[in-house]
């Protein structure tokens, strides 16, 4: 059931609402998550994926020319699904003010997840109803994981359009576009090895948070392997943990131990509520040690520490204020047409449905063997997040852009300094 049909300047378009279409769905197709695994239209999980004879390969039923978007479109988190949204849109008007996909036009459903599970997974299935050829995924965990399962035993390619999580390995249709964690920290490094004199780190992570323990790991590993010499690392603990002293729990007890030590740089990882309290204690001891760290400290707060923070380094998959000819026009278009600068979310799903257009473009037919093969070959895409191609773990493969906090006129600012082309 569609809830609202809009007309975008070129492509039709459906946005499908989960909570009106989910009762409709489960009545027409008899049964709920998982209704079409084992049947025609995708071959049977015990086949093997990726192994099957051409002849196998043939017995599955092209899909159609629709492409889909699953992304919370109206919950908590609508942010992200809107942007995947708004960007899959002015990438899918492109594609088809080109002639479309093996000339003809494509059609792109919107299915909004409403943030739940179930709404994942109903959305999923909608796909599937109407022969859906591959779905982009907006940033949320619903989307990411929810439908796996049901993503491979249907044999729907789905590219993740941001997720921080490496889901490559949960199946051979899950794709994800975004600047992996590994390839931020090399980039990162390079650059620091090629352009500053830093040798001795000191490694700074939030134990409440799930991603700076993440990437503080692969900071760490990074590090070592490039003989680069970590001298200590510090925690910020939860102020609920009994078994952490009190007074060593908060940032300013870790900034303390650094004053007989200080490293030549600190790599932080956490959030930009802690990253300027790290600055700001920093300020107070008299010590003026460059920070590194990712996207997270590109926020307002941050920025407004100004010279007491100037220096920092961090890297992130997008620059909004790139020169490239391509990136800037995607820019002018985007806020042209949904009136607000695009986000890295946005970005990502824009290169996202043109690398889903160039596989089907070139994959021998729409059968979903032949569109996943065609998915793995996607080498050196030129997109507005820099230059992807598909890894053999289903993770893009692309170079960090680097920014540096910096005054410019007046103001500061993150300032794009290297990489990322």
């Amino acid at each position: 059931m569609m809830t609202e049909k809009k007309e975008s300047k070129m492509t039709p378009y459906f946005i499908i609402n989960a909570a009106i279409y989910s009762l409709f769905f489960f009545l027409a197709a008899g049964s709920g998550p998982g209704a079409y695994a084992g049947t025609n239209d995708a071959a049977s999980p015990e086949y093997g994926f990726g192994e099957k004879t051409e002849v196998e390969i043939m017995k599955e039923k092209p899909r159609e020319a629709k492409i889909g978007v699953l992304g919370d479109m109206s919950g908590e988190l609508s942010r992200f699904g809107k942007e995947a949204a708004n960007g899959a849109e002015l990438a899918a008007d492109e594609v088809n003010g080109k002639g479309g996909i093996r000339g003809k036009e494509f059609d792109l459903l919107i299915f909004d997840t409403a943030g739940s599970v179930a709404g994942a997974r109903v959305g999923v299935e909608t796909f599937l109803k109407h022969r859906a050829v591959a779905v982009v995924g907006a940033a949320t965990s619903e989307v990411s994981f929810a439908a796996n399962k049901m993503i491979n035993d249907n044999q729907l390619p789905l590219i993740s359009s941001g997720s921080r999580r490496r889901l490559g390995d949960t199946g051979p249709y899950n794709y994800r576009n975004s600047l992996t964690d590994s390839n931020g920290v090399s980039s990162m490094v390079d650059f620091i090895q090629q352009k500053r004199p830093w040798k001795k780190f000191a490694l700074f992570s939030s134990v409440v948070n799930d991603y700076s323990i993440q990437l503080n790991a692969v900071f760490k590993m990074e590090l070592i392997k490039r003989n680069l010499q970590i001298i200590d690392e510090y925690y910020i603990w939860s102020h609920g943990m009994d078994s952490v002293i009190p007074g060593e729990r908060g940032v300013e007890a870790q900034i303390k131990k650094m004053i007989k030590n200080p490293p030549d740089a600190i790599v932080y990882t956490g959030g930009d509520e802690e990253g300027v309290k790290l600055v700001t204690e920093m300020k107070k001891l008299g010590l003026k040690i460059p920070v590194i760290g990712c996207e997270d400290l590109m926020t307002e707060a941050f920025t407004e520490l100004g010279k007491d923070a100037e220096g920092t380094l961090v890297f992130s998959g997008f620059d909004v204020n790139s020169k490239l000819p391509r990136t800037e026009a995607f820019v002018k278009n985007y806020t042209e047409r949904f009136g607000q600068t695009p986000t890295i979310m946005a970005a990502l799903a824009y290169d996202s449905l043109h690398i889903l257009a160039i596989a089907l473009e070139k994959a021998e037919s729409l059968r979903p063997s032949h569109v996943r093969a065609a998915l793995m070959n996607i080498d050196k895409y030129q997109g507005v997040t820099g230059i992807t191609s598909i890894g053999s773990t289903r993770e893009a493969d692309k170079t960090a852009f680097i920014f540096e906090l910096r005054k410019t006129g007046h103001e500061y600012g993150f300032e794009y300094i290297h990489g990322g082309k």
